[in-house]
């Protein structure tokens, strides 16, 4: 009877022992050089667009975002605790998001519903993700704590990227991202 300490390093020794010589060079000589795994390279160049794939549209700008404002909301049911994009130059509201995740933006002179990534208070004031109507929108707050405001308000610098389906994108730099109830 072979005991276990004896049986556990025979085991040992079996895994861990290399291959024979043999084995190794049987496997290189299957490889031809400069081929991946046996497979040797196709001599033709891939097309630059596969057959059946659509091509992708080139680059443009996103429609503009226009201002909102607190009658929009209303009209909506989207008043409450959350956050407002501001423009740099006039301060007007461009993206609303509540801390439930839920908002609104307008563009194309329509009204459209967002609904943010993850919702909730402390996750939109940091900004992230919200999308709708096959358009997302990424809110960048810069680095660094919030200037207070008013008594229930936060602001701090920030940037919003808007992008379309189709390829459109527009980046709006030096905006607010304010944000309390």
């Amino acid at each position: 009877m072979i005991r276990m300490p004896l049986l556990a390093a025979l085991l040992l020794a079996a895994c861990s022992a290399d291959p024979p010589r043999e084995a190794n060079e049987a496997v290189t000589a299957a490889v031809p050089a400069g081929s991946g795994g046996g497979v040797t390279p196709s001599p033709r160049p891939l097309p630059s667009v596969l057959p059946g794939v659509p091509e992708e549209p080139d680059p443009h700008p996103a429609p503009d975002l226009q201002p909102m404002v607190r009658a929009d909301f209303q009209d909506r049911q989207l008043l409450g605790s959350g956050c407002d994009y501001r423009d740099a130059g006039s301060g007007a509201i461009l993206l609303h998001l509540r801390d439930e995740g839920d908002g609104l933006v307008k563009y194309g002179n329509r009204l459209r519903r967002i609904a943010a990534a993850t919702p909730g208070r402390e996750a939109i004031a940091l900004g992230g993700i919200a999308a709708g109507d096959g358009v997302s929108f990424i809110l960048t707050p810069q680095p660094g704590d919030p200037v207070q405001t008013s008594d229930s308000t936060q602001s701090r610098p920030a940037s919003l990227t808007m992008r379309t389906a189709d390829n459109g994108e527009s980046v709006y730099q030096g905006g607010r991202w304010d944000c309390g109830s």
